[in-house]
């Protein structure tokens, strides 16, 4: 299948600057005291997390390769009264203004055209999906998680609480407004939001032979995220990222040593030859914050890579590079269909030292798909375990009301 990672996020870009009033509204409903971007950060998959798959319940779904952003949905006042206004975010804290605006019926009042949903803010991945006897690929949000709705700030709830919510505040008002919108509508839109398909973490035989093979877009892994916790700003163990060996990558950022001198014709002082290639190709990993390391291998670079990246005509130097581990040990940059690196420009550092060694661990003892295929049954019955306990504690809950009248009752009656 072709790439599903959109070549760019679609809108305008804000300048930094023009963007701080937003930043400090996203703050604000978030009720945080910064105006870095809060979306959550997976860990990766290591052996220990089987166990943890059978000590709590989570919600697992394909990891989509795509572009991970946040969705905000807000309102500036227009020509003829308040109009809805749509912004993407990315891992940078960059903000891109849609136009024309996505406007989501409010769901309070859906049939009202007046009234709009805003002060809302979605956690999702723009993909682009491949449709059957289409020529060109379809640009989708995919959500998988809520933090703001209609300026209620959700992030202290559990995950099911939040999904429950926005099923009820997003979505159902969406789909209905979706199907009956006229044709030359829903083509002005610059994409689709849908929601992203949750499955229980015990159905992983279904999602391997069934679900996966017939996405429309690229898929590198599963995502399990627990049911039970709050949404957590930044690095969140209790969301798991597992890839297939062969999908373990690490972003780097890319330093070029020194290029070969050569003699120029007016034989003046030698000069560097750009044309060749440098001495090496170093990969540098965030150990603190604009504090850099060189990783312990440098990228492997053949002569027709460097031929491929000698033809972007684009700056190498200081990028984020999306790279593996080959079978021989080397590490490659990872390639898009054309053959030209996956570069990660959409996020401002590379991996950080503790997820460096979370992928090598997973790399050096990786949990494989036959290795989740086989503690299938365990999961099962370890979550419909949790269920039953879920369920008898909340049946105890309703009834404890009456007891306590009952109770008072006897008392009453015993003076």
């Amino acid at each position: 299948m072709a790439s599903s990672v959109p070549p760019s996020i679609p809108g305008i870009q804000l300048p930094y600057e023009d963007a701080e009033d937003l930043r400090a509204q996203v703050a604000e409903l978030l009720e945080r005291d910064n105006k870095r971007f809060p979306g959550a950060q997976p860990v990766s998959f290591a052996r220990q997390h089987i166990v943890e798959l059978q000590r709590k319940e989570y919600f697992m779904c394909e990891k989509t390769d795509g572009i991970r952003c946040l969705l905000f949905l807000t309102w500036h006042e227009g020509p003829t009264g308040p109009e809805p206004a749509t912004l993407l975010i990315d891992r940078k804290n960059n903000y891109y203004l849609v136009q024309p605006p996505l406007r989501f019926p409010f769901y309070g009042d859906p049939n009202d055209d007046g009234k709009f949903l805003f002060g809302t803010i979605l956690d999702g991945e723009l993909v682009h999906d491949r449709v059957h006897g289409q020529p060109h690929p379809r640009l989708i949000f995919y959500v998988f998680d809520c933090l703001v709705i209609d300026q209620v700030n959700y992030t202290s709830r559990s995950l099911d609480k939040r999904i429950a919510y926005m099923k009820e505040k997003v979505f159902k008002p969406y789909e209905r407004a979706y199907q009956h919108m006229p044709p030359q509508r829903r083509a002005e839109q610059v994409f689709r939001v849908k929601e992203k398909q949750a499955y229980p973490p015990y159905s992983l035989s279904n999602v391997f032979e069934n679900i996966l093979p017939k996405l429309p877009h690229g898929n590198d892994g599963l995502i399990f995220t627990c049911k039970s916790t709050p949404y957590k700003f930044g690095t969140d163990e209790h969301i798991l990222k597992w890839k297939p060996p062969h999908e373990n990558t690490i972003d780097f950022k890319l330093r070029l040593g020194d290029f070969p001198l050569f003699d120029p014709e007016d034989g003046g002082d030698p000069i560097p030859d750009y044309d060749a290639m440098p001495e090496r190709f170093q990969l540098l990993v965030m150990h603190d914050r604009n504090n850099y390391q060189p990783f312990q291998h440098d990228m492997y670079v053949t002569p027709e890579d460097w031929e491929i990246l000698k033809s972007l005509n684009q700056r190498l130097d200081g990028r984020i590079i999306e790279c593996f581990r080959d079978d021989e040990g080397r590490w490659r940059y990872k390639r898009e269909d054309d053959g030209t690196p996956r570069w990660r420009d959409d996020k401002k550092d590379a991996n950080h030292i503790s997820t460096v060694n979370s992928v090598l661990e997973s790399i050096e003892d990786p949990v494989t798909q036959q290795d989740l295929i086989a503690v299938e049954g365990k999961i099962r019955v370890a979550v419909k375990q949790m269920q039953a306990k879920e369920r008898e504690q909340l049946q105890a809950q309703a009834l404890e009301p009456d007891a306590k009248k009952r109770k008072l009752s006897d008392m009453n009656g015993a003076h």
